[in-house]
């Protein structure tokens, strides 16, 4: 292992050495650079520990200057909405002992991880849905990276259709997923259908004419006691089962009492809530921790609102489900953590603890409780919650109830296997749940029926492959996702909902261009993003009431359609693929992102709550701090009388609120107008500790705010949008070009992919942006101001509202196109002119397969590419079908794959993200 030593450095990361598996997986995986197909080991074995031994593999190979034998993306992936992340939390604990460990053995693995390029050694991204113009984990295609996530949001990515995203980000994600990653699925038994279809994803990438050099197509590695998986596999063996940690955490015992249930929900209610009181008054221990899991998020929440009218003063209640925002979620996970987290130190100061939950808590939940009252489920989703119950194998002294009798033979999450789990329980004399228990009982038992039936999903075919990597525009029929991903019957995709402040209360036609411009310079963010079924969405805007109960089982949706009888029907905002639009609630697609005014309720700090009516607090500045997004904020007249007093603000306002004109003012006079009637802490007051930038927000021909920006954009503000270096600095066109060749060319190089691809990259971000040379695209740069840069063509510039009024033809890249056309010895000598010539039309994603087709009547374009001046008097017409656009896609998704195609894409298309991010903030690391 060269210099590099595994024990040493997990012992100097966490503090206490790996178990014995742990250190034998590191080392087989560094002599044979083979992981196994399946990883089996029961729960609470330390499975998240092949995050450490992954990240080690990698270090091993970039010290051998091998590193395509590993994985620079680690995505540790389960099929629950993630309440609490262990596995993100664990890479987070990686990261930072590679920044700042002084230990020996950390310090060669940083040493190791820094050679394959990238801001740090290791990044770690908590990929919880996506959303238009978020970039999700796609930064540096070098970086070493941990993924925690769910099967539906790599799983969408990976098949071309990446929930939430925009459908130009789509093949970018697609490519990087597909291509040097390492998926390890936690509790595989639960996707099964995912395992199978990304087999075949490398089935259909190999079949690409021409293989990239020393890159890997993704690779699967399954984590599961209970799943069948074909290959080989890797267990404990004896000196595992020896280990006294492991040895404790087997034999713990968890003795269960049934309680038989009633069929009525509110005497259920009752009975759960009682029984979680006596198990907590019986348990022998000072400060109790005691878990109620369930199976449906409705029947949680009442659960949750009986045991918080309790008569008992000595113990807190918490409620745990996915359908959260992830910012509220984030809160309620801490606070338990803090308090039933595996490994904690008891504190007798505290006050007792009662956590309601649904199965989000199942998979992914480092939480050790020592009681547990749970609804019958399925044996292999019972054995999920019981690891949370003595998870360390050191309380000893657990007790649980197992609440059934009334379960149907057609559950939608369940099917039989809950009704039979629950028959078959009542069979034993006795129900253990510890490990090995469980195992002596289930050696000679068929447990088949007893679990989960495998789900009849969709298998991917080549047929499928060719419709789902048309992602502009996508094709008019093309297969379900979620079939792809869960099972046939598993519903459309659910929606995304954001709550905001502020929001005009009617549509109109005045209204609807307002809230463009207000979300256009505040869009939504994953943070502030709730995922609801879209039945459950479209029955609570129509009449405030969830349509189906919420399931926390990725893809299951099924239960209902929504309500057609509509009592209220307030329009939403809704991102169509250029702008917001205003729809009625029966309107509402699949993975629509919405945005709702906050004074519609519906969400409290626990998550979704169709019967909610108060306000729901607004999470966009808390959202875009996290994210290290650009701060940009309004001043109107409603936001400042929360700070003064509404005439003073009233009377404030009347002396800026003139109707726009040239004569009305600099914003920032304005804004000096507005700190000499309201006091000169004006800023201090709205929490702005430093001088903004000011600019002026109109509403029609009225001020409608005035806005706020630090003038410090990161790269999560840079998109494939025509307008995403809006409000920037000033870029000369050849100096911004020949940035992107250098970063991409550094990025071939790191990446292996050869000195022919290394040139050939190199070529197309020298020529990626040639079309912005177009006369209309430097009047629109320059917003009127034709003193910026005067002799120097622009990239990118300070576009404000005169850009508006500039009349575009077709697109800047069709334009570049057009030019290397009409001059082919540019790229003649690359190996594969072809490549570059699509490279530079698709490096904003579009043109897969057809270029847009927008009316243009030409202009003249005199642009200078190193000695010669490049002259174009026409019309690119890129987007007719007789260009030969469409069949230019096919030939090199035939000849690269269409992953692998994808991924040279996103080499290109990140290389000028990168650049454009030193052009605004020179040396800010993502």
């Amino acid at each position: 292992m060269t210099n590099l030593d595994f024990d040493a450095f997990f012992l100097a990361v966490h503090g206490y050495d790996p178990f014995p598996w742990q250190s034998r997986l590191a080392r087989t995986l560094c002599e044979t650079d083979t992981w196994p197909d399946l990883i089996d080991l029961p729960t609470a074995s330390g499975k998240t520990a092949c995050i450490d031994i992954a990240i080690f593999h990698l270090a091993v190979n970039a010290a051998k200057e091998t590193p395509w034998l590993a994985a620079r993306r680690i995505a540790f992936v389960v099929d629950r909405r993630i309440i609490v992340d262990s596995a993100f939390e664990r890479a987070e604990t990686i990261r930072n002992a590679l920044l700042d460990s002084s230990e020996p053995a950390v310090r060669a693995v940083a040493d190791a991880l820094t050679q394959l390029g990238g801001d740090a050694p290791l990044l770690c991204h908590k990929l919880r849905g996506g959303v238009p113009r978020e970039r999700g984990f796609a930064f540096d295609p070098t970086q070493a990276m941990v993924i925690t996530s769910t099967i539906d949001q790599i799983g969408s990515r990976l098949l071309f259709r990446g929930y939430g995203l925009t459908r130009y980000a789509q093949p970018m994600h697609a490519g990087l997923l597909g291509h040097d990653t390492l998926v390890l699925l936690d509790e595989a038994h639960l996707g099964q259908a995912f395992s199978a279809n990304l087999s075949a994803i490398r089935q259909e990438q190999a079949r690409a004419e021409t293989a990239l050099p020393q890159v890997q197509p993704v690779r699967l590695v399954s984590l599961s006691a209970t799943a069948s998986v074909q290959g080989a596999s890797f267990r404990l063996d004896a000196d595992d089962l020896a280990n006294t940690h492991i040895a404790a955490r087997r034999s713990a015992p968890k003795p269960v009492r049934l309680v038989e249930s009633p069929a009525k929900l509110a005497e259920r209610v009752k009975l759960l809530a009682q029984e979680a009181l006596h198990l907590y008054e019986e348990l022998n221990t000072q400060v109790p921790i005691v878990a109620v899991i369930v199976n449906r998020v409705s029947l949680a929440r009442a659960i949750f609102e009986q045991l918080k009218t309790a008569k008992r003063t000595n113990f807190d209640v918490e409620l745990m489900v996915g359908r959260s925002r992830p910012l509220d979620r984030d809160a309620v996970s801490s606070r338990v953590l803090s308090r039933a987290g595996s490994g904690r130190k008891p504190d007798a100061q505290n006050r007792g603890l009662i956590v309601v939950a649904t199965q989000t808590i199942e998979v992914g939940a480092d939480l050790d409780f020592h009681g547990l009252v749970t609804e019958c489920a399925s044996l292999d989703a019972l054995r999920q919650r019981f690891g949370r119950l003595d998870r360390l194998g050191q309380f000893r002294r657990s007790l649980a109830v197992i609440a059934g009798g009334h379960e149907p033979t057609d559950d939608p999450i369940y099917g039989a296997a809950a009704k039979s789990t629950w028959e078959w329980l009542n069979t034993l004399e006795a129900v253990d749940f510890s490990i090995a228990s469980l195992d002596t009982i289930l050696a000679d038992l068929d447990a088949q029926p007893l679990t989960i039936a495998p789900p009849s999903y969709l298998q991917l075919t080549p047929a499928h492959v060719e419709s789902l990597c048309q992602t502009d525009p996508p094709p008019t029929s093309q297969p379900e996702v979620s079939s792809l991903l869960h099972a046939c019957d598993s519903g459309p995709a659910d929606v995304q909902i954001v709550w905001r402040n502020g929001l005009p209360a009617l549509v109109d036609d005045r209204s609807i261009k307002l809230v463009n411009i207000l979300l256009d310079y505040c869009p939504p963010s994953s943070l502030e993003t709730l995922s609801i079924s879209i039945t459950s969405a479209k029955s609570w805007l129509g009449n405030g009431k969830a349509a189906v109960d919420e399931f926390e089982i990725e893809g299951r949706t099924r239960g209902g359609e929504a309500s057609s009888e509509v009592s209220h029907s307030p329009l939403v905002w809704r991102r169509s693929l250029e702008s917001w639009e205003a729809v009625p609630p029966l309107a509402i697609r699949p993975g629509d992102t919405l945005v709702v005014p906050s004074i519609f309720g519906g969400c409290d700090e626990f998550g979704f709550s169709a019967s909610s009516t108060e306000p729901v607090r607004d999470l966009y500045r808390e959202s875009r701090t996290l994210l290290q997004k650009e701060r940009i904020e309004f001043i109107t007249q409603d936001q400042l009388k929360t700070h003064f007093t509404p005439a003073l603000v009233t009377a404030a306002w009347k002396k800026i609120d003139v109707p726009h004109a040239e004569t009305s003012g600099a914003p920032s006079e304005l804004f000096q107008t507005l700190s000499q009637e309201l006091g000169s802490e004006l800023l201090r007051v709205l929490g702005w500790s430093e001088q903004p930038i000011i600019e002026v927000l109109l509403d029609e021909d009225r001020l409608h705010a005035l806005t706020l920006r630090d003038g410090k954009p990161g790269i999560e503000d840079i998109s494939d949008e025509d307008l995403s270096s809006s409000r920037t600095v000033p870029v000369p066109l050849d100096e911004h070009n020949a940035g992107v060749a250098r970063t991409a060319a550094r990025f071939a190089k790191s990446l292996g992919l050869g000195e022919a691809m290394c040139q050939l990259l190199h070529r197309a971000g020298n020529t990626h942006d040639l079309g912005k040379a177009d006369p209309r695209f430097q009047r629109m740069l320059r917003a009127g101001d034709d003193s910026t840069l005067a002799n120097r063509l622009l990239a990118k510039g300070r576009r404000q509202g005169h850009s508006a009024r500039v009349e575009l033809g077709e697109r800047h890249e069709a334009y570049s196109v057009a030019l290397l056309k009409l001059y082919p010895e540019l790229l003649s000598d690359l190996h594969d002119p072809e490549l570059a010539l699509y490279l530079v039309g698709t490096h904003h994603g579009r043109g897969r397969s057809l270029m847009p087709d927008r009316a243009d009547d030409g202009t003249i374009i005199d642009v200078e590419y190193g000695e010669v001046t490049l002259h174009l008097d026409d019309v690119p017409h890129l987007g007719v079908l007789g260009s030969g656009w469409p069949t230019l896609f096919w030939r090199l998704t035939r000849r690269y794959g269409p992953w692998g195609l994808a991924y040279l894409e996103a080499v290109l298309r990140l290389a000028d993200h990168i650049q454009s991010r030193e052009e605004i903030r020179p040396g800010v690391r993502s």
